[in-house]
């Protein structure tokens, strides 16, 4: 009797549970922000040369992908995310007070000068996620979890702009440099990892979500920018500690275009 008793429960169990579980695919698009933060924020004035070197500004741009969730019993699941992002910052022109062969000129400069960062990313996010229902298809989504990211490409662009009174410059474009450049790839990480968490609103088939993502990974593959060649020649003081870690914070629209239950 125990026996056919525990058979009997165990099938109540397998085939109720299967019926409670959800999938959903769809896709989202939004806005993101990545921000490269170290322990100690490098001074203004400590800068001699292109701060986008540093990855001192933040990088805006969009965030597109794949999504997928899957919910168990009781709004308990998973959500996971494949990604494409684009983030980009043009600095505001600055008169830059160097002549063509980087002497310093403490009057009158001959040029202004900006710079144009633009980074392209993929990302794979594991999220684990709990969906408070609140109305008839109708969802609060609370989530956290692990990302995953890899620095597909890196590039920065150096611009100069003549004064009236300036001798002609060769170009008005001087000097690239990126992830395909050598101190790119020598002094910057590819890989990164954050740990993410955010909140969501879900009706039927469309959603909502926002969150920020805290950096696990020192972005810098050196402990001081004094080992770096290329950068240190960027700073006053280049003792300064690299330690730090790359975050982002995003918001995004989202369809799912099958969901299992439909």
């Amino acid at each position: 009797m125990k026996r056919t008793l525990i058979i009997l429960i165990t099938l109540a169990i397998t085939s109720i549970v299967p019926a409670q579980i959800k999938h959903e695919v769809g896709v989202q698009v939004g806005f993101n922000q990545t921000l490269y933060r170290l322990n100690t924020p490098i001074d203004k004035n400590n800068i001699s040369g292109d701060p986008s070197k540093l990855h001192k500004e933040p990088l805006n741009g969009i965030k597109l992908g794949f999504i997928y969730d899957v919910t168990f019993v009781k709004g308990f699941g998973l959500s996971s995310s494949f990604n494409y992002s684009y983030g980009a910052h043009t600095s505001k022109w600055e008169s830059y007070p160097y002549d063509a062969q980087g002497k310093l000129i403490s009057f009158n400069p001959l040029y202004d000068y900006k710079y144009r960062a633009e980074s392209h990313r993929i990302e794979l996010a594991l999220n684990m996620q709990y969906k408070f229902t609140i109305a008839d298809n109708t969802y609060i989504m609370l989530y956290t979890g692990p990302a995953f990211q890899y620095v597909a490409q890196y590039n920065a662009a150096d611009y100069f702009k003549e004064h009236e009174f300036s001798p002609k410059l060769p170009t008005e474009f001087i000097g690239t440099y990126g992830y395909n450049a050598d101190e790119m790839e020598k002094y910057y990480k590819r890989w990164n990892v954050t740990w993410g968490m955010g909140v969501g609103f879900q009706y039927d088939r469309y959603f909502i979500r926002g969150g920020y993502s805290f950096g696990l990974v020192n972005p810098y593959k050196y402990n001081s920018f004094g080992d770096m060649e290329e950068i240190k020649a960027d700073l006053k003081d280049p003792r300064q500690s690299t330690h730090g870690r790359m975050d982002q914070w995003e918001i995004s629209l989202g369809i799912y275009f099958w969901q299992s239950d439909k």
